[in-house]
């Protein structure tokens, strides 16, 4: 998702212990790639790069009431074991004042939500990117924006949504797509790290977020969104 967001006048903190994906999103220009690659390519806890990890010395960090947690911002969840799953989940659910997030391009992982009562925790949001209603095969591996949105209209439970970075989209189909999955918060950012993805004009982005806003969801507009709604 790159840079986090304010909630509720709050910063997101993240917590990730489980990093790495094998998704290879925007032909190499995930953020979270990039600065493993870069920045952290010294860091003991990215001596594997990318390759999804378990950290286990991370589930002793301890967190309080009213933040909102981003789990794995350094990752994708979907590849996490499902023993590690479990683990996180059982540290969610320590923390009952406390909102947590997954946010993943393989919603498929969030399938025993629906008659688990492991993953029954009100304070969890189970998220999704989705940059389009548009086939984005030729941009990432992780499933299409059409496979992603068939789980997540199930009726999962406290649902987010993060359209970033926001790719060209056809807007009836985009918009319906949305609404039907009636996530409680959407959040939207550009293409920050100049990918050269292809881009909707801000009339397009501006009807968008008008139906959402209309249909009662928590629109988060992300600080580089402003490049696009100036076009």
């Amino acid at each position: 998702m790159g840079k986090m967001f304010t909630y509720r006048g709050l910063p997101m903190r993240t917590w990730s212990p489980f990093v790495g994906c094998f998704h290879d999103c925007y032909n190499g220009g995930c953020w979270a790639k990039r600065l493993v690659e870069g920045k952290l390519k010294d860091s003991p806890k990215y001596k594997d790069g990318f390759k999804p990890t378990f950290h286990p010395n991370e589930m002793n960090k301890k967190f309080k009431p009213n933040e909102f947690i981003f789990i794995s911002s350094m990752g994708d969840i979907s590849f996490a074991p499902e023993y590690v799953i479990s683990e996180i989940l059982a540290k969610v659910k320590q923390f009952p004042q406390t909102n947590f997030l997954f946010c993943t391009k393989n919603p498929k992982v969030y399938m025993p939500s629906l008659i688990s009562e492991e993953w029954n925790l009100d304070n969890l949001y189970l998220g999704c990117t989705l940059e389009t209603n548009r086939d984005t095969s030729k941009f990432s591996k992780a499933p299409i924006p059409e496979e992603r949105y068939k789980v997540m209209s199930l009726g999962l439970k406290n649902k987010f949504l993060s359209i970033e970075p926001i790719m060209d989209f056809d807007v009836k189909g985009f918009t319906e797509m949305v609404i039907n999955i009636q996530p409680k918060i959407v959040e939207i950012g550009a293409d920050n790290y100049r990918n050269n993805l292809p881009e909707p004009s801000s009339e397009k982005i501006k009807l968008l977020m008008s139906s959402m806003k209309e249909n009662g969801i928590e629109v988060i507009e992300k600080e580089g969104l402003k490049r696009l709604l100036n076009d």
